[in-house]
């Protein structure tokens, strides 16, 4: 809890100024009328960042802190952080599929706190939920059933898709017709995508429990891509999504800046 005695407000008229906005209804109340209106905006891509009166202001600006030493409530963070995480349930297909083509820092912003919210539920690294989508949805070109980012087979929370696809079947790709879920949103689709590493697989079990042991991201990917996927080259294209946009230090330093 923020106390309007804190030396935060010293700092600077403008930071003290954005958090009296920001932390006005954090004193416990259950206020509807809570003027938390856009926060979330703070920490999802700023392509879908709206009018409101502190739309630059962000708790990772360096440019703001330079040269100070600033402690921040962690708590004002994982509100926030959960506040954009729900904010992707109203991003469309349509909206991805443009990050995806024209920035994709910004296609992986915009996902990033529903991985972290899914990776703190299911132990499933932020980072590869972010390649995993980028792959399996062609950067948001092509989600099945609208917002299937994940290519997960079976029925969803909004039922089942019928689509063509292709497998790896003895040494060679072959096309077929399986069934595919659908979700009402890309945060759900997100957080069904964790659930699926807690079926009852040797290669998720163990990805899971490498993971929660050593925080190895890339051992989790050796672990469970054999079980995910039937391409051969599945890991490596995983792995490389992750390398190249520095995905693990994204998610791990929360860089969504």
């Amino acid at each position: 809890m923020i106390s309007g005695s804190n030396s935060i407000f010293n700092i600077l008229p403008i930071i003290r100024e954005s958090f009296l906005k920001f932390t006005n209804n954090f004193s416990g109340s259950d206020n509807s009328s809570s003027e938390l209106v856009d926060p979330d905006t703070l920490f999802l891509s700023n392509n879908f960042q709206k009018n409101n009166s502190f739309g630059n202001f962000s708790f990772f600006d360096n440019s703001l802190f330079s040269n100070r030493t600033f402690s921040l409530d962690k708590s004002i963070v994982g509100r926030s952080e959960s506040l954009a995480s729900e904010k992707l349930k109203r991003v469309s297909p349509q909206e991805l599929k443009q990050l995806g083509s024209n920035d994709k820092k910004e296609f992986f912003k915009t996902l990033l706190p529903a991985a972290l919210e899914a990776e703190r539920i299911y132990g499933v690294p932020a980072s590869v939920t972010l390649a995993q989508a980028a792959l399996e949805s062609g950067w948001g070109r092509s989600p099945i059933g609208g917002y299937n980012i994940f290519g997960i087979k079976g029925k969803g929370p909004a039922g089942t898709v019928n689509v063509k696809t292709k497998e790896w079947e003895n040494g060679q790709y072959v096309s077929i017709n399986a069934n595919f879920a659908k979700y009402n949103n890309f945060h759900e689709a997100v957080m069904k995508h964790g659930q699926v590493f807690h079926a009852s697989y040797r290669g998720y079990s163990k990805g899971l429990q490498d993971y929660a042991a050593n925080k190895n991201d890339y051992q989790f990917v050796d672990n469970v891509a054999s079980t995910y996927a039937t391409s051969p080259t599945y890991k490596n294209d995983i792995k490389k999504i992750m390398q190249d946009y520095d995905l693990v230090n994204m998610s791990k330093n929360y860089y969504i800046a």
